[in-house]
């Protein structure tokens, strides 16, 4: 009967840390991140920022982004980069992925459509060779690719994430995508405002006849450069919270003062956003 009664604790041990790894496992699946692979037309995303928002993209914090979400086969990154000034990005671009494809190099009679074909091309092939990736990320804006979302949504039955710009993103294929994520992000505009901020605080630090009171520097800096008067406002102040600008009293009467805008310039130097 000890015998018996042994065997049947012994079992019932077993049988629990089966139970136990097959519930470990279970759970492990479910927390996994998808599979993910992105397709960037690098083009679209530089020119666009540049042209609505006088800002360059910030490629290695968007791929710290996706590293949360998801578990990233690869990041392919399209572009012509003949253009000296998008050729610069190059630096930043491989210290995300070494899949970049210079479409210049591939059609020597080059229009801006061809990096759309050829991106599309890429997607077209991937897919038939990757079955086990979950999610196709497109950062594009453009209408070329209302197809192929469809054909990996409704083919493929795939997940698709669509990245585009802000103001530059075809409505048939927000509509369509699994998800849409427009980009720059509120605090991405702020922190871009800093140099023309620092630049300004600069150039009336040497003018005793401007007055730099917080809501004249709004005024000015939106209207020479047509970003909102608000979006100004909120990086004003968010860089006097972080101790780079400061009020100060200024005289512009006898026996009258106003608050003005100063620049902290040991911290804006510290900050790497002034150099003496």
């Amino acid at each position: 009967m000890r015998l018996l009664h042994k065997a049947k604790s012994i079992f019932k041990a077993v049988k629990n840390s089966i139970k136990n790894i097959f519930n470990f496992s279970s759970r492990s699946k479910k927390d996994e991140k998808p599979k993910a692979i992105a397709f960037v037309d690098y083009e679209y995303w530089y020119y666009s920022y540049k042209n609505f928002f006088g800002m360059k993209p910030n490629i290695v914090e968007w791929r710290r982004h996706l590293d949360e979400k998801y578990r990233l086969n690869d990041v392919m990154v399209f572009a012509n980069f003949d253009n000296k000034e998008i050729r610069k990005e190059l630096v930043n671009i491989r210290k995300i992925t070494n899949s970049i494809i210079e479409t210049q190099q591939i059609i020597s009679n080059f229009s801006k459509e061809m990096t759309d074909f050829i991106m599309l091309d890429y997607i077209y092939q991937y897919v038939n060779e990757a079955q086990d990736t979950d999610t196709f990320i497109l950062f594009t804006g453009d209408a070329h690719f209302q197809s192929v979302v469809k054909y990996l949504m409704q083919k493929c039955n795939k997940k698709v994430i669509i990245y585009a710009v802000k103001n530059s993103c075809s409505s048939m294929l927000k509509q369509i995508a699994s998800e849409t994520i427009e980009y720059p992000a509120s605090d991405e505009v702020i922190q871009a405002l800093y140099p023309i901020i620092v630049e300004n605080m600069a150039y009336v630090s040497s003018r005793f006849d401007v007055v730099p009171t917080f809501m004249a520097t709004s005024r000015t800096i939106s209207s020479q450069y047509d970003v909102p008067e608000e979006m100004v406002r909120i990086a004003l102040n968010d860089m006097k919270h972080k101790g780079l600008l400061y009020s100060r009293k200024q005289r512009v009467d006898f026996n009258k003062f106003v608050d003005v805008l100063a620049a902290n310039w040991e911290a804006l130097v510290e900050a790497g956003l002034w150099s003496y």
